[in-house]
């Protein structure tokens, strides 16, 4: 699973390279959005497993977080924190 969400982490660094290189259309700008999501995801599932606590990375999260971006990991970490 590690290996997964570290080629999406390059991946994520690759588009945003050719975005900065050239003018992004809409589709680059969403696939950079959706991915540094599901990527955030993962970091803060790492961070926080540390201290405990865990977000669940499944198909609803992974939606979640591709639709909304990296507020969308914001939203999971404080329901996470409250207990819902």
């Amino acid at each position: 699973m590690t290996l997964i969400f570290l080629g999406l982490l390059i991946l994520l660094i690759g588009l945003v390279v050719r975005s900065t290189l050239s003018k992004p259309n809409l589709l680059i700008k969403i696939l950079i959005h959706m991915l540094g999501g599901i990527v955030g995801l993962w970091v803060f599932d790492l961070l926080l497993s540390i201290l405990g606590f865990a977000i669940p990375l499944n198909f609803f999260t992974i939606i979640l977080v591709g639709l909304l971006g990296f507020p969308g990991v914001l939203t999971l970490t404080v329901l996470q924190f409250l207990g819902i």
